[in-house]
């Protein structure tokens, strides 16, 4: 019998996660810096005698928890849950159950504690609130968590591993697939304010958020809808594209499936009190549906690298496209235009500006937080994935360095002027973390469409030897025609 962790050793390496264990601490403490800051948000601090912060943390509450709450105490749990996971696969040894039990008691001890350290320190940060429940939810995040490093933990790190070594539509496209679908899911699973009796799934039936009958509610904002509209088809036009490009599926396979998984999604989203399960979603997701199957119909042709002569074409052709998007951006972030030129109303709103990040964000709910981290990271990452198609045209290296620093602060200036824009207006909240979020999205956008055509595109001459099949993941007509061909001579 052969050894397979001998005759592989990299898959030794893959899931071991010493191999790894750099990258796991680096993740690691970025989210703990993140969960200690996201807990004291605002960061208005109140000095007050020691001694009787303690007695008051002495008597903290253990609060019901209603339809309303349930929210938080779950946001609370899951917030623990990759903090208990990054640090068991950083203090994880490479084998030895006793040793894996008392490192995840060592973990768990640890996350337990800093939950107390921070709703204690919570005492000095009004508005915050404290109570024994936010204890509990994070206490039970944190055991989920190392529990989820010991099951998936090294399958995580083999799948990680495996992007590196992605080439092809067909791979890039079933990993992207599956890792849309579980942004997508999760997302619209928000702010799970569970169901968890047949009584409130009536009553959210009688609330009006069960909709049975297609467009079955009343049009307050014409623009407003029809925005909401394009959102629900395009969000499920990249999953029908992806899947039709793995090549998993055939195209009314893959529309069936997609069809399916928002079915499912709708199904889902009925016992989640505040979501709205909506007819109307299924129509949207049929249109989507079908728009990402005739993309990746219209894919399929090899991509190839940048062709002599076409180069300053396509780079000014996407700064076309930069400027064109950075107008539509404008036109949906301004809206609904109702500018103003008061002094005292701008020097005021300009203060807006000096807010610690994230501070607007506290006093919204976690899924309207959300939303609006997704809005400034899907809507900016066009800017650079424009830029980087003009980028890939270029081959020297020096001019290329600056063109990415160019392309960054592109973004930099088209989100600042975006936000500078919004201080005149009443109806907007002007933000330095929408400022931020919106350039971690444009930079995002830049450099992960370079990454993934470098994986994508093919050479000139090696693009002529193949096939259109491998890199669209189906197959085309002409091949299709030539095996019929070559069966019926046969």
């Amino acid at each position: 019998m052969v050894d397979r962790n001998k005759a592989d050793p990299r898959a030794v390496r893959r899931h071991d996660p010493s191999a790894h264990r750099l990258m796991l601490l680096a993740a690691a403490l970025a989210y703990l810096v993140f969960a200690v800051y996201g807990s004291l948000v605002p960061l208005d601090f109140q000095p007050r005698p020691l001694a009787l912060a303690w007695q008051e943390f002495q008597r903290i509450p253990y609060l019901a928890l209603g339809a309303g709450s349930r929210a938080d105490w779950v946001a609370n749990v899951l917030l623990f849950i990759p903090l208990g996971f990054v640090w068991a696969g950083v203090l994880s040894p490479a084998r030895g159950g006793l040793a894996r039990a008392a490192v995840g008691a060592l973990v768990w001890g640890g996350c337990v504690l800093l939950s107390i350290a921070i709703e204690f320190t919570q005492l000095f940060f009004p508005p915050r609130t404290v109570s024994q429940n936010d204890v509990l939810a994070e206490g039970i995040g944190a055991a989920i968590g190392i529990a989820g490093w010991w099951w998936w933990g090294r399958s995580l790190l083999g799948w990680l591993e495996s992007w590196r070594s992605a080439r092809g539509a067909a791979s890039l496209s079933e990993r992207l697939l599956w890792l849309y679908l579980a942004v997508l899911f999760g997302y619209n699973l928000l702010p799970l304010d569970l169901n968890v009796s047949a009584v409130e799934i009536y009553h959210k039936w009688r609330e009006g958020r069960v909709v049975l009958v297609p467009f079955g509610f009343v049009v307050q904002d014409t623009a407003e809808w029809f925005y909401n509209l394009a959102t629900d088809v395009l969000i499920w036009a990249p999953v029908s594209f992806l899947w039709v490009l793995s090549g998993k599926k055939r195209r009314f396979q893959t529309w069936r499936w997609t069809v399916a998984a928002a079915f499912m999604l709708e199904c889902l989203q009925l016992f989640v009190y505040s979501r709205v399960s909506d007819v109307t979603d299924l129509l949207t997701a049929m249109l989507g549906a079908a728009l990402g199957v005739w993309l990746a119909r219209a894919r399929e042709v090899p991509l190839e690298g940048p062709r002599r002569g076409g180069a300053s074409g396509a780079i000014w052709l996407a700064s076309g496209g930069f400027l064109v998007w950075s107008a539509v951006l404008a036109a949906l972030f301004w809206y609904p235009y109702d500018f103003t030129a008061e002094r005292e109303l701008l020097r005021e709103r300009f203060g807006l500006l000096a807010q610690v990040p994230f501070h607007n964000y506290y006093f919204g709910t976690e899924f309207r937080a959300v939303t609006e981290v997704l809005h400034k990271l899907v809507f900016f990452a066009p800017l650079g994935m424009l830029l980087a198609i003009g980028r890939m045209q270029v081959r020297d290296r020096l001019l290329g360095r600056l063109l990415d620093v160019g392309a960054v602060l592109g973004v930099a200036v088209v989100a600042f002027v975006i936000e500078l824009g919004q201080v005149a207006l009443p109806s907007k909240h002007p933000d330095t973390t929408d400022w931020l979020l919106a350039l971690v999205g444009g930079a995002a956008g830049y450099f992960g469409t370079g990454w993934l055509c470098e994986r994508l595109i093919v050479a000139p001459d090696t693009a002529a030897r193949r096939r259109p099949t491998e890199y669209a993941g189906v197959r085309s007509k002409e091949h299709r025609r030539s095996r019929r061909h070559g069966a019926g001579h046969s």
